[in-house]
C-alpha cells in the first residue's frame, strides 16, 4: 500500500453522495410494497451503471450470503409469495440470462421464469459502468471484458449469441485500436529509477521479451541496473539453454512442478525485486504471478523464457510470440454487459426499445420493467438465495429481499449463482457433491472505471496500454473505443475519456500455502478495503504515470467506479496444487444434476469465459429438459 496523503478534492464525496442518493431512493421505494409478486419495487429512475465508488461485489449483495456460507444462518420463517413457475433461476449472470433464453426458446414465450440475483443489476461479472462528462457518454467495462476467440465457439454458443442480435463479423468490423483487443504492438512499460522518479519506455514488449527486433538496446532501456538488464537480455535471446543436462522427460517435470519466479531466481539469476517485471498479465489472468504458476503455465501465457529451455520449447516460441499477430478478441464499449443487456431485452421487450446490437449500447434500460407481474419473465435484483429444495415435483427457493425471507415455487430451478454458496444451498446434496463444489476459490480481482476531462493525455504518452510492474494496478489502459452505430468513444483532444485499470489484488504466496488459501485470505482483505484508500491509490498512480504529461488527478478525474470482485474469475486449476484425472475435477463431480435442480456456471466449466458460461446454461437447460 503507497503512503497515505491528503487529498484535497471532491471526488470521494462526490461519488458517494451519487451512489448513496439513487441506492437509497431505490431501497426506500423497494420497501413500499407488500408483495414482490404485486411489484419489483424499482421505479424508471432506478439505473445502477450510472453509480460510481464501490462496485462489483458491492455491499449488500453478500449480506445474507456470508452468514450462510460462515456459520449456516439464515431465516427459518418465510413468507411464501403465491408465485408458480415453470423455471427458478438464482443468478442473473451470462449463465442465468443465457439459460432464460434457451428455456424460452425450447418451452416457449410463454413459459414463467423467475430470476434471482443478490446484486442491484443484472449481468453478473459483464457490469455496466457508466459516466455523463460534459454532455458526453463515456462508457467502461465493471468486469467480463471480451469474446475471445468467438471462431472457437460452440454451435449452440454462436446460435445464442445470433438469437439475441449480435453479429460476430460486424462486431469484429467495428472494433478499435485498443490494446486489449490486440494485446499486441507497442506499449508502455512504467518503471521507477532509484530516485522514485517514474520513467514510460515505449516499445513492442512481447515481442522484446522474447528476442525479436532490437531487443537488446530496447532492453537497456529500462531504468535498472546493468547486471539485470545483461540477464533479462540473455533469457530473452534464445541462445542460451538454462535446463542443460536434463532430458526431454526431466525437462517437462522441472516445467510441470517449478514456480516461474523460482526459475527466474535459480536459473536465470534475476534478483527478486526484477520478478514483477513479467508478472502484469500473468497476475491479471491467473490472479497471482510468476509465484503461484508453474514455468510451463506463465511461458505459454506469454513470459519469455521458451527459447531457453531447449528443444522443443524454442519451435513453440517461434509459432506463438514470432510475430505481431493479434489475439482474436471482441469488445462492445462496455465490455460483456451489452451481451447480457441484449439477452434481457430479448427476454423483457419492454425494458428498452431496439432490436439490434446497433442500438443496445445507447439503449434506455427501464428497470422498473424488470419484475412486472405481467412479464411471463422476471428478474428480481437485489435477492439473495438462502434455499433451494425440491419437494415432489416442484422445486422451492427461498430468498431474502430488502431484509425480508420470501419463497416461490418451480418446475425445475437453474442454480447459475457461485459454486461455492451451492452446497448451502442444498445442504442435502452428497459430501462428494458439496466438496467438489466448494474446491474452487474464484479470483479476487479490481477493475477500476476512471472518468477524466482530457483523455487526450495518453495520446501523449504515445501508447495505448501502461504497463506498471508492482503498481497498485499493473495495468492501465483505456476502454473499448469499439465504434457502433449510434455510439463511439470521444477520442479528439480536450474530450473526456473513461481509463480501465485491472488489479489482482493477490499478495505473493506463502510457502506451504496453496493458491486456493491465498484467495481465500484476500478476499477477505478486499472486503475490508475502503474505497477511499483504492481511490487515494488510483490518484497517486496516475499522477506518477501521466504527471509529466500534463496530467493532475484533483484537477482531471471527473469520476471514479471500482468494481470490487471478491469472487471474481472462476477457478482454473493451478500446475503447482491441482492434479486430477479426467472425469475426477471437482467442477465435474460438483456440476451434477441434482433431481429437478441443474448446476450452470461457468465455475461448472472451470473455465473464465463468456462462452463457457453459456455452454454450462446449455448442459443444465438440457437436463431439466
Amino acid at each position: 500500500m503507497a503512503k497515505r496523503r491528503n487529498i484535497t478534492k471532491n471526488i470521494t464525496r462526490r461519488d458517494f453522495l451519487d451512489g448513496v442518493a439513487i441506492g437509497a431512493t431505490a431501497a426506500a421505494v423497494g420497501a413500499t410494497f407488500p408483495s414482490y409478486a404485486q411489484s419489483g419495487g424499482l421505479t424508471p429512475d432506478y439505473y445502477p451503471p450510472s453509480l460510481t465508488g464501490m462496485r462489483g461485489n458491492h455491499d449488500g449483495s453478500f449480506d445474507h450470503a456470508h452468514p450462510l456460507a460462515w456459520y449456516g444462518e439464515a431465516p427459518e420463517e418465510v413468507t411464501a409469495t403465491g408465485e408458480e413457475y415453470d423455471l427458478i433461476i438464482v443468478g442473473g449472470g451470462i449463465s442465468g440470462l443465457a439459460a432464460a433464453c434457451m428455456w424460452q426458446r425450447e418451452r416457449g414465450a410463454d413459459q414463467r421464469i423467475l430470476i434471482l440475483d443478490n446484486h442491484d443489476d443484472f449481468g453478473g461479472h459483464a457490469k455496466r459502468n457508466e459516466f455523463m462528462v460534459n454532455g458526453k457518454m463515456l462508457l467502461g467495462a465493471g468486469g467480463s471484458l471480451n469474446l475471445e476467440n468467438p471462431d472457437a465457439y460452440s454451435d449452440e454458443s454462436k446460435r445464442l449469441l445470433s438469437e439475441v442480435g449480435i453479429d460476430l463479423d460486424r462486431l469484429a468490423a467495428a472494433q478499435g485500436d485498443d490494446a486489449l483487443g490486440t494485446m499486441g504492438g507497442d506499449t508502455g512499460l512504467f518503471l521507477k529509477s532509484a530516485d522514485g522518479t517514474g520513467t514510460i519506455t515505449t516499445g513492442n514488449w512481447s515481442s522484446t521479451f522474447h528476442g525479436y527486433g532490437n531487443y537488446e538496446e530496447q532492453i537497456n532501456k529500462l531504468p535498472l541496473p546493468k547486471s539485470e538488464k545483461d540477464k533479462i537480455i540473455r533469457l530473452s535471446g534464445g541462445d542460451w539453454d538454462y535446463l542443460v543436462g536434463l532430458s526431454i522427460p526431466e525437462r517437462i517435470a522441472y516445467l510441470d512442478s517449478t514456480p516461474y519466479h523460482q526459475f527466474l531466481i535459480e536459473k536465470v539469476g534475476l534478483k527478486p525485486e526484477t520478478l514483477s517485471l513479467f508478472d502484469s498479465v500473468l497476475r491479471v489472468l491467473f490472479g497471482v504471478g510468476g509465484d503461484g504458476i508453474t514455468v510451463h503455465e506463465a511461458m505459454l501465457t506469454g513470459a519469455p523464457g521458451l527459447g531457453v529451455v531447449g528443444w522443443p520449447w524454442e519451435i513453440v516460441e517461434s509459432l506463438f510470440f514470432g510475430g505481431d499477430a493479434p489475439y482474436a478478441n471482441l469488445m462492445f464499449p462496455d465490455g460483456n454487459a451489452s451481451v447480457a443487456r441484449l439477452m434481457v431485452r430479448h427476454l423483457i421487450p419492454e425494458i428498452a426499445s431496439g432490436n439490434s446490437m446497433d442500438d443496445i449500447v445507447t439503449a434506455k434500460f427501464d428497470y422498473s420493467k424488470l419484475d412486472e407481474e405481467s412479464s411471463s419473465v422476471r428478474i428480481r435484483l437485489g435477492s439473495t438465495a438462502i434455499k433451494a429444495k425440491q419437494n415432489g415435483d416442484k422445486v422451492t427457493v427461498r430468498y431474502v429481499k430488502d431484509g425480508k425471507p420470501w419463497s416461490a415455487e418451480g418446475n425445475h430451478a437453474i442454480l447459475a449463482c457461485f459454486n461455492s454458496i451451492i452446497p448451502h444451498l442444498c445442504p442435502e446434496m452428497s459430501e462428494e457433491q458439496k466438496e467438489g463444489l466448494k474446491y474452487g476459490s474464484k479470483i479476487p480481482l479490481v477493475m477500476a472505471s476512471i472518468a477524466i476531462r482530457d483523455g487526450s493525455v495518453f495520446e501523449r504518452t504515445g501508447v495505448n496500454m501502461i504497463d506498471c510492474p508492482g503498481s497498485y494496478f499493473p495495468l492501465v489502459t483505456y476502454s473499448p473505443t469499439t465504434k457502433m452505430a449510434d455510439y463511439q468513444a470521444p477520442q479528439g483532444t480536450g474530450e473526456p475519456r473513461a481509463l480501465y485499470l485491472l488489479r489482482s489484488p493477490v499478495p505473493l504466496k506463502e510457502p506451504g500455502k496453496t493458491v486456493r488459501e491465498t484467495f481465500r485470505d484476500t478476499r477477505h482483505l478486499m472486503l475490508a478495503t475502503p474505497f477511499s484508500d483504492i481511490e487515494e491509490e488510483i490518484c497517486e498512480q496516475l499522477n506518477d504515470v501521466f504527471g509529466p504529461y500534463g496530467f493532475d488527478a484533483d484537477r482531471d478525474i471527473e469520476a471514479i467506479t471500482v468494481n470490487r470482485w471478491a469472487h471474481g474469475y472462476s477457478y482454473e486449476y493451478y500446475g503447482l496444487d491441482d492434479h486430477f484425472e479426467d472425469g475426477e475435477y471437482p467442477h465435474e463431480i460438483g456440476r451434477k444434476q441434482f433431481g429437478r435442480i441443474s448446476i450452470a456456471n461457468s465455475d461448472a466449466g472451470a473455465s473464465a469465459y463468456l462462452n463457457v458460461a453459456i455452454d454450462q446454461a446449455w448442459r443444465a437447460v438440457q437436463e431439466q429438459l
